[in-house]
């Protein structure tokens, strides 16, 4: 018998929700920083749930979630119909990844800049293992870890000789 772990469905609609509130308003923000906002919220969650059990069924629904709610965001902010912006904006961003919107703008120092909406279906799993993992598998860096180490044994075994 085994230890199956799932996202918890509050957690999973409450997360859903959230996404929904920032869709359902504010069009006078820019596109591309709105999917950057989005491209955050999605890959800490998905980072965070990496390790679960059965989440393809959850991250489908939920970029299925995201994927209607910026069509519509999209529709409105540009007065249009959906079916344009999707000829015009959904796209593979890069070979071997899902199609998603791709939306171009202009960076903060004025010169064009595209951004693809992260897909969760798109993020990486894995198995989790029972073990002391030697970095923190949440948190995406290369270098070395400095961790503390505990020589209480060592410690302890002197003090009870001496």
């Amino acid at each position: 018998m085994s230890v199956v772990t799932t996202i918890p469905k509050e957690k999973a609609k409450g997360f859903a929700r959230r996404l929904t509130e920032a869709l359902s308003g504010n069009h006078s923000v820019s596109t591309v920083d709105m999917i950057a906002g989005l491209n955050r919220q999605l890959a800490g969650w998905a980072a965070f749930y990496k390790f679960t059990d059965f989440t393809a069924h959850v991250f489908r629904r939920i970029d299925h979630v995201v994927f209607w709610k910026m069509a519509h965001w999209l529709g409105h902010k540009y007065r249009s119909r959906i079916k344009p912006l999707m000829r015009k904006w959904y796209r593979v961003p890069e070979p071997g990844k899902a199609k998603t919107w791709l939306v171009f703008g202009r960076n903060e120092r004025g010169g064009p800049h595209g951004k693809a909406l992260h897909r969760l279906v798109s993020s990486p799993k894995a198995q989790f293992r029972w073990r002391n993992p030697e970095e923190n598998p949440y948190i995406f860096r290369k270098e070395a870890r400095s961790t503390v180490t505990s020589h209480y044994q060592d410690v302890a075994m002197a003090m009870g000789q001496a």
